[in-house]
């Protein structure tokens, strides 16, 4: 398994507008530079929580893959969890929290994969910081655009 937590201290951006820009998964495919599809179904809202599944299309090293994963968003407590065990997944778990502070959010960002085929973890592997940092990036720039 693959696990890589990022914390950034993140200026001129509140703690909403982050969540806002990370639930908003059906825009992924325009600025997440390798995520090229996304379809949203089975929403449901309650009080507290937005729950939804996704399916992403992902190309990354000649490859495309498809997967879905389980969304929850928790406004009330500032966190997004994303889970899936679709191919090429075995488990995907992604974790994120936003901490408002007095002129920043603090942002953490939990990523754990593993993958069914043990040549696509080693390939993964490879670049799994930069991915994980690639992905960090991508939401600061459109939460401040």
């Amino acid at each position: 398994m693959l696990k890589k937590t990022l914390t950034r201290n993140v200026y001129d951006c509140s703690a909403g507008d982050l969540l806002n820009v990370v639930a908003d998964v059906k825009s992924y495919e325009n600025f997440i530079p390798f995520c090229s599809y996304v379809d949203i179904f089975d929403r449901s809202l309650s009080k507290e929580l937005e729950c939804f599944s996704a399916l992403l299309s992902i190309n990354f090293k000649f490859t495309t893959e498809n997967f879905l994963t389980k969304v929850s968003v928790n406004r009330e407590k500032s966190t997004i969890s994303i889970i899936g065990d679709t191919k090429p997944f075995k488990s995907l778990i992604a974790e994120w929290s936003f901490i408002e502070q007095d002129k920043y959010c603090k942002v953490n960002f939990s990523l754990e994969v593993s993958f069914t085929s043990i040549i696509k973890e080693g390939l993964v592997s490879i670049s799994f910081e930069k991915v994980a940092s690639t992905i960090l990036d991508a939401f600061e720039r459109r939460a401040r655009e």
